[in-house]
């Protein structure tokens, strides 16, 4: 394996005993999972913390996102495309909750700053943009607030604060996030 395969594997194998076991993991663990010896994490990483704060890296990255929205069908019209990108964003935001609950990242990063993501929101919502591009003629707002309007329904949806009755259905969301919450006009057939 060569260093970068090394630590990808180390990160992989420790973000389900993280969620499982919070910080409470030991290297022995992350070791056992990855079949590596223990020291590798630290010829890997330096630290165990160090590599915890990896994998939060890691959940936070847009790669996987960005990915998965251009992996959008062509033949997709444009509720069904809303929707994908709905079900996507939910899953990494549900993602990102679990591994910041279970780390109780207050915990993890104590007086020291969080990573900047801010990155992360452009390259999504570039992604977003791109496909909805094929879709201009159909949107009633540019696509800036687009954008804004998917990813803030998606993450909306996706905080257990209220009962949310359509939370896990994307296409749902989608059609909230399309056509708002007023029932469409029906359209005048008398002329």
């Amino acid at each position: 394996m060569t260093p970068d395969e090394r630590r990808r594997a180390l990160i992989e194998a420790t973000r389900p005993l993280l969620l499982e076991h919070g910080l409470t993991i030991t290297t022995r663990q992350i070791a056992e999972c990855a079949d590596v010896a223990e020291g590798t994490i630290f010829r890997a990483f330096g630290t165990k913390q160090n590599l915890i704060e990896a994998v939060v890296d890691d959940c936070f990255a847009p790669g996987p996102v960005i990915a998965a929205i251009d992996a959008i069908p062509a033949d997709l019209g444009l509720e069904d495309t809303v929707a994908w990108m709905v079900r996507v964003l939910q899953a990494r935001i549900q993602q990102v909750r679990a591994l910041m609950t279970a780390i109780n990242q207050t915990k993890l990063h104590g007086a020291r700053p969080k990573p900047a993501h801010h990155d992360y929101h452009r390259a999504i919502n570039e992604a977003i943009g791109r496909a909805l591009a094929r879709f201009d003629d159909q949107l009633g707002v540019g696509t800036p607030t687009a954008c804004w309007a998917i990813s803030a329904m998606s993450f909306a949806a996706a905080i257990p604060l209220a009962d949310h009755p359509d939370a896990d259905d994307p296409r749902q969301l989608a059609r909230l996030v399309l056509h708002g919450i007023a029932t469409r006009p029906e359209e005048d057939t008398s002329c």
